[in-house]
């Protein structure tokens, strides 16, 4: 067998039975203003914990400020850059996405967006997130939790849990903020926000847009995004409505079939897809000593695609295939948190209704269909506790159990502690966890390959390391050590998904910032990785990191720039087989000036050398190219 890509089927069976499925970000407050200058509370998170941090120190945050500098098309280039994380897509600009978490699946990832689930579990990648769908634009942080948090948030969150936070009225006044972003090669992009606060509330209306024009040869996407946020306090509670609606089309010459430069068939595959999601939570102040919350979730995902034909290379040939899919999920969370003197415990429960439904064809000279519908319900209840008994330690245990209905019953915890010597030193952490993911609603249902009697895939993971945080730097260093088991393959053999495989994952991540001087910022991340599978894994290089920095000579200027490489790594396609694709380094300069009214203009030049490395096989990375951003903010 070829290289897998271990969410369920080898690439070239992967092809065959499923498909693949603004720039910039305008500026963002951050840190935290006091209730006087800013009665709008800030947002609730709970991605690493339910009860604040638990100590591990084994979340990222990559600010608005990050991917103003980059200005990238989607999420992944930033992701990109947090140690511990591979974020690129399969096949160009308009192609898939590709995010391994700690040597993670794709699908071993859970994705959030502002506490809502959007991983897809109708499509043929297992229950990815398609990240073209989102406009970095409208993103006020992205925050990355490395490590299983099923504890904390289920079923999908085997490898680690990411949660976009998009923007959010921070003012008590009217804001009206609009970018408008241009490229080189017809690349272009844009948006325009509305923020209107009040004393106890506020109102951020917003849209977006982008189109890839002739950036790559290979793929285009086009996207659009409209967002509605509102906030209100009541008495002591806080409320929040959010309704997010977001569409998408692109083209790309299909994953596996050797891309622009080794394709036989000349023809793209053609994806278009639309989410909506829709949310209330209803949340008691922080500062109160029991805290109930309440929160409610309604998302519903379609994607289709037309995927043409791969002509026999080295491995065999790939009949054309068609799908069309509509996931529609229901979520409600209960909990209560509350504090006394050391200790912070919380306690509560969840439903999940799930009802996805796929129909599709796949062409082996006559037209098969692949037909599926599934319901699932899962009911859930967790509880999390973190005690601080003194001396610098912090304690954190948490414990989950998951039911599905005529399903499995799973259980899930983590254990952690932290120590801080004192205020000087740094703080020594360490870790266990066990996550799990149910099966896909494509690996339960596909006609062809599918199996109802699939097991969910199972991981646990150690961790250990320390975290150094002062007002002039940050530095962070963790050793991880990954077991996944019971992961769904396809057996060649029985021409089905089976749980077989097994998959050991150790490494080591570090993360540094440094305020050099006043004027002069430098940062950088570095990951190894040492994989242990019965076959190789695409897309997992053993090493990867950067070098980035911002240096201000002038109030108003920002001068940066960054240098992102990794090690040579796995890769698979029909005309070539197995190969091995060549590591590479890929170079970025920016500048950005902001002057009075809050107008400013960014520039970035993007792949300075013009490297045309592969970032898979038969597919060029993106070339030399500029772009710039033209920002209008005021009151």
């Amino acid at each position: 067998m070829n290289v897998t890509s271990r969410n369920g089927i080898g690439a070239t069976a992967l092809a065959a039975l499923g498909f693949v499925g603004l720039a910039t970000a305008a500026h963002a407050q951050t840190g935290s203003e006091s209730r006087d200058s800013a009665p709008i509370p800030e947002p609730i998170v709970v991605t690493a914990s339910r009860t604040g941090q638990d100590g591990a120190a084994s979340t990222a945050t990559i600010t608005a400020e990050t991917i103003a500098r980059l200005q990238p098309p989607t999420l992944l280039d930033a992701l990109n850059d947090v140690a511990g994380v591979r974020a690129v897509s399969t096949n160009g600009v308009g192609g898939g996405s590709f995010v391994s978490i700690r040597g993670g699946e794709p699908n071993f990832t859970l994705v959030l967006v502002d506490g809502i689930r959007v991983n897809n579990a109708t499509n043929s990648q297992g229950g990815a997130f398609d990240f073209t769908l989102l406009d970095p634009g409208l993103v006020a942080a992205v925050e990355v939790e490395r490590g299983p948090a099923s504890a904390i948030h289920g079923s999908d969150a085997l490898a680690g849990v990411i949660n976009i936070r998009l923007r959010d009225p921070r003012r008590t006044s009217t804001e009206v903020t609009g970018r408008v972003t241009a490229g080189s090669d017809s690349e272009r992009g844009g948006g325009i926000t509305l923020a209107h606060g009040w004393k106890s509330g506020g109102l951020l209306l917003g849209g977006a847009g982008y189109d890839s024009g002739a950036s790559d040869a290979g793929s285009d996407v086009q996207r659009g995004q409209g967002i509605a946020r509102l906030r209100q306090r009541i008495g002591g509670y806080d409320a929040t409505l959010l309704g997010l609606y977001a569409t998408n089309d692109h083209r790309a010459f299909p994953q596996d079939s050797g891309g622009p430069n080794l394709a036989v068939n000349r023809a793209k595959e053609a994806v278009s897809g639309t989410l909506l999601t829709l949310g209330a939570a209803l949340r008691r102040s922080p500062e109160a000593a029991v805290r109930p919350n309440l929160s409610l979730s309604w998302s519903q995902q379609t994607d289709q695609s037309a995927t043409p034909a791969i002509a026999r290379g080295i491995l065999s040939a790939v009949p054309a295939i068609t799908a069309r899919n509509r996931l529609s999920r229901l979520e409600a969370i209960a909990d209560v948190t509350a504090t006394l003197g050391p200790l912070t415990a919380t306690a509560g429960a969840a439903l999940l209704d799930e009802q996805g439904r796929s129909t599709g064809t796949i062409d082996f000279g006559f037209l098969l269909p692949t037909d599926f519908r599934i319901n699932r319900r899962t009911l859930s209840g967790f509880a999390e506790a973190t005690l601080r008994p003194g001396a610098g330690f912090t304690l954190n245990a948490a414990g989950r159990y998951d039911s599905v209905r005529s399903g499995p019953q799973v259980w899930t915890g983590r254990g952690g502690v932290a120590w801080q010597p004192n205020a000087h030193l740094p703080t020594f952490f360490a870790r266990y966890g066990t996550g799990f993911k149910l099966p896909s609603f494509y690996a339960l249902g596909n006609p062809l390959i599918g199996r109802p009697g699939l097991r969910p895939e199972r991981s646990r993971d150690w961790e250990g390391g320390a975290e150094w945080t002062r007002p002039q730097y940050r530095l962070h260093l963790a050793y991880f050590d990954n077991r996944f088991r019971d992961l769904i393959d396809f057996d060649p053999l029985s021409f089905a998904l089976v749980n077989r495989d097994r998959v050991a994952v150790t490494g080591v991540e570090g993360e540094a910032t440094l305020r050099a001087t006043r004027n002069l910022d430098l940062s950088g991340a570095l990951t190894w990785l040492s994989i242990d599978s019965p076959t190789p894994l695409r897309n997992r290089p053993d090493w990867q990191g950067n070098v980035r920095l911002a240096w201000r000579p002038l109030h108003h200027v920002e001068l940066n720039g960054a240098v992102r490489f990794n090690g040579d790594d796995a890769d698979s396609s029909v005309p070539t087989g197995l190969v091995v694709t060549r590591g590479r380094a890929q170079a970025d300069i920016g500048a950005r000036w902001t002057g009075a009214g809050g107008v400013g203009v960014s520039a970035v030049v993007r792949n300075l050398a013009d490297s045309r490395a592969e970032t898979a096989v038969g597919f060029p990375e993106l070339g030399r190219r500029l772009l710039v951003t033209l920002m209008v903010g005021g009151r």
